[in-house]
């Protein structure tokens, strides 16, 4: 009974051992010993809800509330918080899908166009350079934006305004996990076709937990904290 209840009622290897949580690196360890199976469950549902491609950044939020819940060690329920993350504000999250990935989409074939024509001139050369920083400060805002988007009442706004601001105040966590995203790429291209099951069952689980790990500190500090503070 063991190994099933492990794998099919716990989450990963079990509830994990008891005591306080470890923090910093151990605690990604922590999760990855004994959630495994939870983030091989969310990597699954995360592939099939992006099959309508449109449906990308909803599915992107569900699992950002999985990953967030695991880290601050919070009671999952995992498909009645994966679809309510999913549904629960949908269109303010495909909005805002949709503006980063405009710029993402802009600045890059920009810095292509740019790239070409440094054959002529090299003085095209600083312009792409800008595109591509502007490309990876996009693409780490994404990691707190989407945690904004379903743990925060913020506007849409407010919410990028927020997300770009972050990576400033965080900017060694967001570069590391940055690098952590580029060399999971690297990996997957070298040991493509075989790295393609490794990805379909926990590849996109583990990056994004790695980026809610990097984002989650400053947005508890910096946005939440705040927040209660107001309240209170």
């Amino acid at each position: 009974m063991g190994w099933y209840q492990a794998l099919y009622e716990g989450n990963g290897r079990g509830e994990g051992p008891s005591g306080p949580r470890p923090k910093g690196l151990r605690l990604l360890w922590d999760i990855l010993r004994w959630h495994w199976w939870t983030l091989v469950k969310a990597n699954v549902l995360f592939c099939l809800f992006c099959l309508p491609l449109v449906t990308i950044p909803a599915a992107l939020k569900a699992l950002t509330r999985v990953c967030v819940l695991l880290l601050r060690g919070k009671p999952l329920d995992l498909w009645p918080d994966w679809w309510s993350a999913f549904r629960t504000g949908f269109w303010r999250t495909m909005a805002a899908g949709a503006v980063m990935a405009l710029l993402l989409a802009g600045s890059g074939f920009a810095a292509a166009a740019y790239g070409r024509s440094m054959a002529d001139n090299g003085i095209w050369a600083a312009p792409a350079l800008v595109l591509l920083v502007l490309m990876g400060v996009v693409v780490m805002s994404l990691f707190s934006l989407f945690p904004l988007l379903e743990f925060s009442e913020l506007g849409l706004g407010e919410s990028i305004r927020s997300a770009l601001l972050l990576v400033l105040v965080r900017m060694p966590q967001h570069l590391a996990a940055l690098a952590f995203l580029a060399a999971l790429t690297a990996a997957y291209l070298l040991a493509y076709p075989y790295s393609t099951f490794v990805l379909a069952s926990i590849g996109f689980s583990l990056f994004w937990l790695a980026a809610c790990f990097a984002a989650w500190p400053g947005l508890e500090k910096h946005v939440f904290h705040l927040e209660e503070e107001t309240d209170g």
